[in-house]
């Protein structure tokens, strides 16, 4: 739907969305090429702790709820006006994702003034480019999600309109937009239907979901990708010594990504709206 139909609330807040989508893809950026990289990485003054753990932890978060933001984002795209809710949704996510993004290029640039370019560092004008970017970007994101906010909140009736609790959480939001797949693309559309259904029910029975045991279902996610970052370590810088030693590295990979995933949950788990709260009596 073009940007002039828009409700002019719902037009903000999805500019607001915009921005930021553009921040955390030059986010990834700098990050992606001054760590992944091994000609650049040992160029970049950020490549020691504890600027990099600020960038490690980050990693882990903003990935997530940019894309869980761009399935609300994208959920409600044919309407006029998006509900209230999803507009607090979408705004709260913009939030999370740009103070990441801001407390990581805070860290670089710490290390640029602390520690500064190593002599001689070819990339150093890429890099100082990437970071430079980032700024900008997130700086124009959050000016705009600060615009969407005082909009969004305006806009409200009453205090009232602020609580998610009985509102569609992730589940709900990935399988609605899962069924509004193109119906024109038949076989697509069957597909992503049926993926839709199967997810629901999964999330509504099964021991494992969410819904039911949300932490560990994060515990579980996160150790899976930590120990798939384990073996991309090993791809990279080849086979451990001994399977013991690769069982520690596996061990200590998945520990330290599961320790994040649950710090990130409890900061903005509830905040964010990811699973249904549990009802109080």
């Amino acid at each position: 739907m073009r940007r002039g139909r828009r409700e002019p609330v719902t037009g903000t807040v999805l500019d607001a969305a915009n921005a930021t989508f553009v921040a955390v893809i030059c986010f990834g950026l700098l990050t992606g090429i001054s760590t992944q990289l091994q000609t650049v990485g040992p160029q970049a003054p950020w490549d020691v702790d504890p600027y990099d753990a600020v960038a490690s932890f980050a990693t882990m978060i903003v990935p997530i709820v940019a894309a869980l933001t761009g399935v609300r984002y994208l959920r409600w795209r044919h309407e006029v006006a998006y509900p209230s809710f999803a507009l607090v949704e979408i705004v709260r996510g913009c939030a999370v994702a740009l103070f990441a993004v801001a407390a990581t290029d805070t860290a670089y640039l710490v290390a640029v003034l602390r520690r500064g370019f190593p002599t001689p560092a070819p990339f150093r004008p890429e890099l100082a480019g990437l970071l430079g970017l980032s700024v900008v970007t997130v700086a124009l994101a959050a000016w705009r999600s600060a615009g969407a906010w005082s909009s969004q909140r305006r806009s409200r009736r009453g205090p009232d309109d602020i609580t998610l609790s009985g509102q569609p959480d992730a589940v709900d939001d990935v399988a609605e937009l899962l069924r509004s797949a193109p119906a024109n693309l038949a076989p697509l559309h069957g597909l992503c239907v049926r993926a839709a259904d199967l997810l629901v029910a999964w999330a509504g029975s099964s021991a494992l979901s969410p819904r039911r045991h949300p932490w560990l279902f994060v515990a579980a996610v996160s150790f899976g990708a930590g120990v798939a970052a384990a073996a991309s370590e090993f791809v990279h810088e080849g086979l451990p010594p001994s399977v013991g030693v690769g069982i520690l590295v596996v061990a200590l990979f998945g520990g330290i990504v599961a320790t994040g995933g649950l710090i990130g949950y409890a900061l903005v788990g509830r905040y964010l709206h990811l699973v249904h709260s549990p009802r109080r009596a």
